[in-house]
């Protein structure tokens, strides 16, 4: 029962990501488009987050931390170029 609720919450956070898809590939800026592969990122962490309780095991739960650390550092790179035309 509890796991049939989890793959439904899994089929959630897929269709999530189609407004996120459909926002980096067709946003007018590119600060919509950071913004959208931001909120992308984000989905897929709670996405491998819930995946990872699911099948019971801590190994997707590496993978979340260091793409949401990528995602983190990359997010400020961009926004910091953006801001001041140069990274460093």
């Amino acid at each position: 029962m509890i796991s049939e609720l989890f793959y439904i919450v899994l089929v959630f956070m897929v269709l999530s990501m189609i407004p996120c898809v459909y926002r980096v590939i067709v946003g007018p800026t590119i600060p919509d488009r950071v913004v959208a592969l931001d909120a992308m990122t984000t989905v897929i962490v709670v996405t491998l987050g819930v995946y990872s309780f699911v099948q019971e095991s801590i190994f997707f739960l590496d993978v979340a931390l260091v793409l949401s650390i990528i995602s983190f550092i990359g997010t400020v790179t961009i926004s910091k170029y953006l801001d001041e035309g140069t990274v460093f």
